[in-house]
């Protein structure tokens, strides 16, 4: 009988345990699981339950804030009625250095506690909890990770800490649980942090605000006196101001977590005049470029370049890329003139892209008409409007890529044509622009007209309103360019990979001067206008003729809206098309003659051009919140078991491709097969052009059969974490880019950015 008592007590404390302990979830290179704290819910009592994430060697996920990239981890919990939970209960992170960058980040194993209330009025019984996490996991490249997770949990009876009791007790002795009081002063790029302890042997402070302490740089402890007070100096963030600083909580409010000899203290800050100065050196951290083989973070070769700048990648040989485990400096100043001097060179090349073509057109149609006429010497003022609004549209380009990498975003060249909203709109300006040249209305400042608000005119008077076209002209140029990466423009751009602000922005001034550079040499060389022909009745001709390329951009344009948003969105384009092109009717038949019925004929064309904004923008809009779904993971059911497709880490894609993964790559690598990647994008033109003429040949098919190479296509076409971080590992921030990985090599071959079959040929010889 004792047996069976025995039996029985073992099998109900194995179904307590089971019952508040569910399976954990793997994702790719975590395991997570929702556990609690005691063995049983309490009504009326406060209840811990947390997310419990064990990293693979040499991975790892995000602090509440990440440092220099990546997201943080969220948990979103489903509870019952009368149920309520707060925010994570942060343990202090530690810094994972990416190259000359630096993250907040946990590695190992991490438990991340959650406050529950339980109502005094819940039932007894057993309460299903669960809830949705989602996280950044990075070593050498960053996958977005997400699980449906669950937890059965009795609520009443006797609770006892459960297994998990440790797990929570050592994640509230590494959060804060303290204040202590600083005097933040912040003078000439320092910012200092000074505090009272009895002893203080080494300090690290993690900011709550992004974008402000510069997280690579050493952090240095000094004794101010020997009474105690201590000062932390640290580095701002090169973009950091003093109304940031006051934002982020540096007057008084909680600003970030100081840890001191391994005690973490929650830090309310207040604003004195300046930085503290003096005192007798203690500690210091590790500066980024000083910590030797990073601990893997989002890879010590996030930044290599790939066989860009460094490498052989643009002559299609090995990746030799300087990577920051090799000891490398992206920084130097050498790599700034050659990305400086790959964007010129870039740049010129863009020019000849067919994406240009129409605006470029436009552009030989006005200096014709300024070559044939000795008494205009506008050609000059018109090439420099027209330079100054490809070098705006490019700095603007910069800014805003700098503001959403700030922001977390993984942003690249032809981000925005990522965005349906932003594609649709562009294509019904390219509908308005086509139907302006093959004069359907005239509108005098338009950005498609390059000189006087006349091609065939020939007075010599001036026209500011000819060089206000042509600024805006420059600004299409650009664009219509972003679909397109020339040769060199890829290792250029991704050198500003993870650089800073300034940095940026030159790199994308080498790109806008070669741009506008052989613009500029024709307006301000006479001479080399003579090579171009005679103004005459074949310019409107030929104005007329350049509508087709622009109906044809929208053609196109439309395909990549079909891509992203599907077919309705498709349509919603034609009918937006449709009454836009009624409202430039209305404007150039009624409006523009002075006919009578003037006034109502604008009122009409204005209503008919917003009626077919509107439906665009709306079913773009409508269309693009599931095409973002693509930048999280294969979804996970709390059993462990991943969505369809995932278990082979590829999804069959028409033509014999497959559908990148990083885990598809590495599955095939190490059963020693040749793999070939295409980074794509249906809005990228270079990308479709070597698809169509190169890849999709059936030679070059036939060889890849004949090889045995395993061809995935990373497509880009919408939003994807995962391809991002996979571009800015090789060093890129755009497509297209592709990749031979051979066996035997270590590191893929990176061919160039425009195909031929012959180099495609030349990187196959000698597999198999």
């Amino acid at each position: 009988m004792k047996k069976f008592a025995s039996l029985a007590l073992v099998l109900i404390l194995l179904a307590v345990t089971l019952a508040v302990r569910a399976q954990p979830v793997r994702v790719d290179a975590v395991e997570v699981e929702l556990v609690a704290d005691r063995t049983a819910a309490q009504p009326g009592q406060p209840l811990m339950l947390g997310l419990r994430i064990r990293h693979d060697p040499k991975w790892h996920t995000y602090w509440r804030n990440p440092g220099d990239s990546g997201l943080p981890t969220t948990l979103a919990l489903s509870l019952p009625d009368g149920w309520t939970s707060g925010g994570f209960v942060w343990p202090a992170p530690t810094r994972v250095f990416v190259g000359p960058l630096a993250n907040y980040a946990y590695e190992g194993e991490v438990l991340l506690p959650v406050p529950v209330t339980v109502p005094a009025s819940a039932p007894s019984g057993t309460v299903r909890l669960s809830g949705t996490a989602q996280w950044l996991m990075c070593r050498d490249v960053c996958i977005p990770g997400e699980a449906r997770l669950t937890l059965a949990l009795p609520v009443g009876g006797e609770a006892r800490p459960s297994t998990d009791a440790p797990l929570f007790a050592a994640a509230r002795s590494a959060a804060p649980a303290q204040h202590l009081a600083v005097d933040a002063g912040l003078a000439d790029g320092r910012m200092s942090l000074t505090f009272e302890l009895p002893q203080a042997a080494a300090a690290e402070f993690f900011p709550y605000g992004e974008g402000l302490i510069s997280a690579p740089a050493s952090q240095r402890l000094h004794r101010v006196d020997g009474n105690g007070r201590w000062r932390l100096d640290l580095r701002a963030a090169a973009d950091a101001t003093p109304e940031a600083f006051e934002k982020a909580g540096f007057h008084g409010a909680s600003a970030g977590v100081l840890v001191v000899d391994g005690r973490p203290y929650e830090v309310a800050a207040r604003r004195v005049a300046a930085a503290g100065e003096g005192g007798t050196f203690v500690s210091a951290t590790p500066e980024a470029a000083a910590a030797a083989a990073p601990s893997g973070g989002s890879g010590g070769r996030l930044l290599q370049a790939g066989g860009g700048l460094a490498g052989g990648g643009l002559a299609g040989g090995p990746a030799g890329g300087v990577s920051a485990e090799a000891g490398g400096t992206p920084g130097a100043a050498g790599s700034l003139l050659l990305a400086v001097a790959f964007a010129v060179v870039g740049g010129l090349i863009l020019n000849l892209m067919p994406c240009v073509f129409p605006v470029i057109g436009l552009k030989v149609l006005g200096f014709a008409r300024h070559g044939g006429d000795g008494r205009r010497q506008g050609g000059g003022r018109g090439a420099a409007a027209f330079a100054a609004g490809v070098l705006v549209s490019f700095w603007a380009l910069a800014a805003l890529l700098v503001v959403l990498r700030q922001a977390g975003q993984a942003a690249g060249w032809g981000f925005q044509l990522q965005s349906p909203v932003f594609v649709s709109l562009m294509a019904l300006l390219f509908v308005l622009i086509g139907l302006n040249l093959a004069g359907v209305f005239e509108i005098g400042l338009a950005l498609t007209r390059l000189g006087n608000r006349d091609p065939l005119a020939s007075s010599g008077g001036r026209d500011d309103g000819g060089l206000l076209a042509s600024f805006g002209s420059g600004v299409l140029a650009v664009l219509v360019a972003t679909p397109c990466t020339a040769p060199f423009m890829g290792s250029a751009l991704g050198y500003t990979l993870g650089r800073p602000a300034a940095e940026v922005l030159l790199v994308f001034t080498g790109v806008a001067v070669g741009m506008a550079a052989p613009y500029v040499l024709l307006g301000c060389v006479p001479a080399a206008l003579r090579w171009l022909p005679r103004p005459g009745r074949w310019m409107e001709s030929f104005r007329q003729f350049l509508a087709f390329p622009m109906f044809a951009t929208v053609a196109w344009l439309a395909w990549v809206l079909g891509q992203q948003a599907g077919v309705d969105a498709v349509l919603a384009l034609c009918l937006g098309a449709v009454l836009v092109a009624l409202a430039a009717w209305l404007y150039g038949r009624f409006v523009q003659s002075g006919g009578r019925r003037r006034g109502l004929a604008l009122v009409a064309a204005l209503v008919s051009c917003g009626a077919g904004g509107w439906l665009v923008v709306d079913a773009a809009a409508t269309a693009a919140a599931p095409a973002t779904a693509t930048a999280v993971s294969p979804a996970v059911s709390a059993t462990g078991g991943s969505a369809e497709g995932a278990a082979s880490g590829t999804v069959a894609v028409p033509g014999g491709w497959a559908a990148w993964s990083e885990r598809a790559v590495a599955d095939a690598v190490a059963a020693g097969r040749p793999v070939f990647v295409d980074f794509t994008a249906a809005w990228c033109v270079s990308c479709q052009v070597n698809k169509k003429l190169v890849l999709e040949r059936a030679s070059i098919a036939a060889q890849f059969e004949r090889q045995g190479v395993v061809r995935l296509r990373a497509d880009w076409t919408n939003r994807d974490a995962a391809i991002g971080a996979a571009l800015a590992r090789h060093g890129r921030n755009g497509v297209p880019l592709y990749l031979l990985y051979r066996p035997g090599e270590a590191a893929p071959r990176v061919l160039p950015e425009i195909l031929t079959a012959g180099i495609v040929e030349q990187a196959l010889e000698g597999l198999r």
